[in-house]
């Protein structure tokens, strides 16, 4: 167990990761059950928040290696899950979409992801500020990592 005042008890990386982990566990064992690996799962997610996308757009959204995701899309796709179809503006490029049957089975995961992350965090008061500031910090690390790329 991590000693309090250490530098894992205090260091922002880990504890995100452990947050993550704590409230994730009882969903993965959902996905477990239902047979979808976590690399599908987040590319159906990004797919059900932001419709097709280009294979490389679908990795950056999942928060994924590229190969990461092509590996899930051919699972997902010999599943009937996705589609992949070559673009019309760039014949280099892939257009990942959900199928009608991705979307239910999206649909019912999301429910049941809500379901549990509502009983995990039931108590904690104060959550829909921790947001917030989650995305103030990823919006924060994001205008770092750009500008530190520019130099």
């Amino acid at each position: 167990m991590v000693v309090a005042d250490s530098f894992l008890s205090s260091y922002l990386p880990y504890l995100l990761r452990r947050a993550d982990q704590a409230i994730s566990a009882s969903f993965y064992d959902v996905l477990n059950r239902e047979g979808v690996a976590r690399s599908d799962w987040r590319v159906l997610a990004v797919l059900h928040e932001l419709g097709p996308l280009p294979v490389s757009e679908v990795a950056a959204a999942a928060l994924s290696p590229q190969p990461t995701v092509t590996h899930a899309l051919r699972r997902l796709e010999k599943q009937g899950l996705v589609t992949r179809t070559d673009s019309q503006t760039d014949r280099r490029q892939r257009i990942v979409a959900s199928t009608a049957q991705g979307r239910q089975v999206t649909q019912s995961l999301i429910r049941q992801a809500r379901q549990l992350e509502d009983q995990v965090v039931a108590d904690l008061t104060g959550i829909d500020d921790l947001a917030e500031q989650l995305r103030n910090l990823t919006s924060v690390v994001d205008r770092c990592a750009a500008t530190l790329g520019n130099q």
